[in-house]
């Protein structure tokens, strides 16, 4: 958790500075899309690869490694902005490959977890991973538009960089329980099938699965274009951004914090709070469509972020708790792949939206439609 607290800052910060930099480059809010849909798009496709790799690999020395790579990229976008030699093409490049490094990094990092404890406790590890995460949520991109307004970019990726530093020497000191037994390796796409068969065959996790998708296209897809929210819709700069990314934030610390103190989440029973999650925040994405406040467009994102993070942790530990630790990373990498390729998916095509009809009518009519799917399937869900 200590090493986290630098690892995701710096992750917050280089996210909202390849954020700014797609926007402050262009003006386009196509190009903003397509920037996060290409940092998100590797692990559609390389997120199930890695996830079989994980299972096979010494966790530690990956977890490490990836690190090391992620941290080199941070180098090489600071020596690139300090040369001049960013544009968008550059950008456009650079998402991809550093989508690459971390979808390598995500198996990792869902199996890292789980292995440091009990099996029991595998519940309050994801709850306080969340707590980790949120709260680098709020403080990274608030750090983030603050640097980029004082400093400018070349020094705050600079920052980044020194961050990472004592999140790499921290993960060399851990030790995850070995796995248990003898694994056997399948080939390897029959060792990629046999986890997708799990989730096919499993009532629950096909839920978990299916809900989370479809939430991370319509609701959080619209947490990655609030560049153009923030100087697009509302001229407020850098800082404006750091103000929208942090309220995300806020929200989703605070539902970190109730995740701690309320009932568990129970092995084998869809979490009712998380279902109405979904329907929360596809109302929050309408009202976030048809607001013109930027104060209640704050507000509004602190929801969206609330709801996502409700919506993440119940399912992820519902998940969690079916898996044995042989074939956790690619159950895993596939809910990765779900999570992050719908979320890419969704701010691709919110992008394109907003350039051809707006981004009120494009934020209010999925919302709205989204809402009116979410609130027909519920009983359905529950049962």
């Amino acid at each position: 958790m200590i090493g986290n607290v630098f690892g995701m800052n710096a992750n917050w910060i280089l996210r909202l500075v390849i954020g700014w930099l797609a926007w402050d480059l262009t003006k386009s809010a196509s190009f903003v899309g397509l920037v996060s849909f290409l940092n998100f798009a590797p692990v559609l496709l390389g997120g199930p690869i890695f996830g079989v790799i994980t299972d096979r690999v010494d966790l530690k020395k990956a977890a490490v490694l990836v690190q090391i790579v992620i941290a080199s990229l941070a180098f090489i976008l600071c020596t690139s902005l300090a040369l001049n030699m960013v544009d968008a093409r550059f950008i456009a490049i650079y998402s991809v490959i550093i989508g690459l490094a971390m979808s390598a990094y995500q198996p990792v990092r869902l199996s890292l977890g789980p292995r440091l404890v009990d099996a029991g406790r595998i519940s309050s590890v994801v709850g306080l991973g969340a707590l980790n995460f949120n709260i680098s949520r709020l403080t990274g991109p608030a750090l983030g538009g603050i640097l980029i307004a004082n400093i400018g970019v070349t020094l705050t990726i600079f920052v980044v960089c020194v961050l990472y530093i004592p999140f790499l020497l921290i993960l060399s000191h851990l030790n995850p329980r070995k796995r248990a037994g003898t694994t056997v390796h399948l080939p390897f796409w029959k060792s990629f099938r046999q986890g997708l068969a799990i989730i096919l065959s499993h009532r629950i996790m096909l839920i978990a699965f299916t809900v989370t998708g479809f939430f991370s296209v319509i609701v959080r897809g619209s947490l990655e274009i609030l560049p153009i929210i923030a100087d697009g819709v509302f001229a407020k700069g850098a800082i404006g951004l750091g103000v929208l990314t942090a309220a995300a934030g806020v929200g989703a610390l605070l539902a970190s914090l109730l995740q701690i103190i309320i009932t568990p989440v129970v092995k084998g029973r869809v979490p009712t709070r998380a279902l109405l999650a979904t329907i929360g925040g596809a109302a929050l994405t309408f009202g976030l469509g048809i607001t013109h406040s930027w104060p209640v467009s704050v507000a509004l994102i602190a929801g969206i972020g609330f709801t996502s993070t409700i919506v993440g942790v119940n399912f992820q530990s519902l998940v969690q708790m079916q898996l044995d630790d042989d074939i956790r990373g690619r159950v895993m990498s596939l809910w990765m792949t779900i999570a992050v390729g719908g979320t890419a998916m969704g701010a691709l095509a919110l992008g394109v939206l907003i350039d051809a009809i707006g981004i009120s009518l494009t934020l209010g009519g999925v919302g709205g439609a989204s809402f009116l799917v979410f609130l027909a399937f519920l009983p359905r869900l529950r049962r």
